[in-house]
């Protein structure tokens, strides 16, 4: 409802504006300037397979990942695509740079029978792969087509009632022309074009929930498009992306040899059934995961109390851990929960705990991370801390926190008495043991770190993906990180 009426204000706004910023719209304008844009687009339109490369400024996933909350990184990516619009298909390969040299090198395709997912970097599933379906090529071409002008309007000539589903705003001022594109009531689009030359300058992504600008126009190979897009998101105020393109070229179609799983691949990932297990991996400490091992927490259970560690992953994490608690451990009180630094993947879930009037462990760094944090912006207030120091044992665990280039602060814990360690993206160990092709930096600190304490351990159960890590595949990991 709110959506409905949001569309017919801004109609009203439309047409106020028009008669103060624009000369009159006459009968069939709207159809003669959308004539007017398909002639000038005319070279471009029988386009359907390409090749694209681009680099761009990434700040969507830095809460996952930046150095220091306080001076938030931007990640430098870089993206090559085949694309074939008539048969959908598709290949993509996006590559990730993070601080501390962490590489994430992942490809997804799809052919005329599978849509998959794998890695060629192996930095989370290893060797496997991950099933998508095909619709996944609709989800890939929605955002896919917006790097490129030419092809981001093409919705504009595909509409078969231009006179009832489209409008303009003339601005005579900046001398640009606004084509408004009611998809349906909850759906608008809106395109505004430079008049001289005609050159697409920015778009109202209502479907998307994006603005985006175009510039920087050079003509390579007959066609000319924007080589800089800049984007922003969810109401971003800042570049959630910008985007340079290196290359557009026409082709005849995908390279079969990208439209396939390279050998040495699989078995293909099972996603998790989601139904938590704790089990008890060594004397009162319990592993808490599903099937899927995708994450993982720890109970340390201290006569009627349980301390948690890293199940604030995310909300719904949170509520199960705590139900299976409940159900598992009747009679017995969580009192805390440990937090290893203030990435939004450690932290998602801790307004849960804290509503539960659980006290959260964490060194000076993370808690000020965690107040800092906007999602707790309403909630901070019921938050209970307790700093830990590095050194510092509690009821059989004993707390390490370093510097290193994953998270300025970043601590892990020393199960002493069971020879377990617990640590979150310190280690990047996929559920199968693959041993990643780049190895970050923090990796080998944190390595470097327990060798020179000489804290034995048989297992490093990880907050993410593996929970079984062994010796043996430290060593290796070690080995491997050049």
């Amino acid at each position: 409802m709110f959506i409905k009426l949001a569309t017919c204000l801004r109609r009203i706004i439309y047409l106020l504006l028009l008669g103060f910023v624009a000369p009159a719209i006459w009968a069939g304008e709207t159809e003669d300037f959308v004539a007017v844009l398909k002639t000038h687009y005319e070279d471009t339109l029988e386009i359907n397979a390409f090749t694209l490369k681009y680099h761009f400024l990434n700040r969507r996933y830095r809460v996952l990942n930046y150095w220091d909350f306080q001076a938030p990184n931007l990640y430098m990516s870089q993206r090559m695509v085949e694309v074939d619009l008539a048969k959908k298909h598709f290949y993509d390969n996006d590559i990730l740079y993070y601080a501390g040299g962490r590489l994430f090198d992942r490809v997804q395709f799809q052919n005329d029978d599978e849509s998959i997912f794998y890695e060629k970097s192996a930095t989370s599933l290893g060797r496997m792969t991950l099933r998508r379906g095909l619709d996944n090529f609709d989800r890939f071409k929605s955002h896919m087509l917006t790097n490129i002008d030419f092809l981001v309007v093409r919705p504009i000539f595909d509409e078969e009632n231009t006179a009832d589903n489209m409008s303009l705003l003339r601005d005579v001022e900046s001398d640009t022309t606004t084509l408004v594109h009611t998809i349906t009531d909850e759906q608008v689009v809106e395109y505004t074009f430079q008049n001289n030359p005609i050159r697409l300058v920015r778009i109202n992504h209502g479907p998307l929930n994006g603005v985006f600008h175009y510039g920087d126009y050079q003509t390579t190979r007959g066609f000319t498009y924007a080589r800089n897009i800049v984007k922003y998101y969810d109401g971003e105020t800042k570049p959630t992306y910008i985007k340079y393109i290196d290359d557009f070229t026409e082709i005849a179609k995908v390279d079969p040899s990208r439209l396939k799983v390279p050998e040495g691949y699989g078995p293909e990932y099972q996603r998790g059934d989601g139904i938590l297990v704790a089990r008890e991996i060594a004397k009162e400490l319990y592993l808490v995961t599903d099937s899927s091992a995708a994450r993982n927490s720890l109970l340390k259970i201290i006569d009627d109390e349980i301390m948690v560690f890293g199940a604030a992953v995310s909300k719904g994490i949170a509520e199960k851990t705590l139900k299976l608690i409940g159900k598992q451990f009747p009679g017995k009180k969580v009192t805390s929960i440990y937090v290893t630094h203030p990435h939004l993947n450690q932290i998602a879930g801790l307004d849960v705990f804290a509503e539960n009037g659980v006290e959260i462990l964490a060194d000076e760094y993370t808690i000020s991370g965690i107040k800092a944090s906007s999602g707790f912006s309403e909630t901070i207030a019921k938050f209970r801390f307790r700093t830990i120091t590095h050194g510092e044992s509690i009821a059989g665990a004993t707390f390490y926190v370093l510097e290193n280039m994953h998270s300025k602060r970043q601590s892990f814990v020393h199960f002493k008495d069971e020879d377990i360690i617990f640590q979150s993206n310190l280690m990047h160990i996929p559920y199968d043991n693959t041993i990643a092709k780049v190895v970050p930096n923090y990796t080998k600190t944190f390595i470097d770190f327990i060798r020179s304490e000489k804290l034995n351990f048989n297992r490093i159960v990880g907050n993410y993906r593996n929970n079984n890590i062994s010796v043996g595949v430290v060593n290796k990991t070690y080995e491997a990180r050049l």
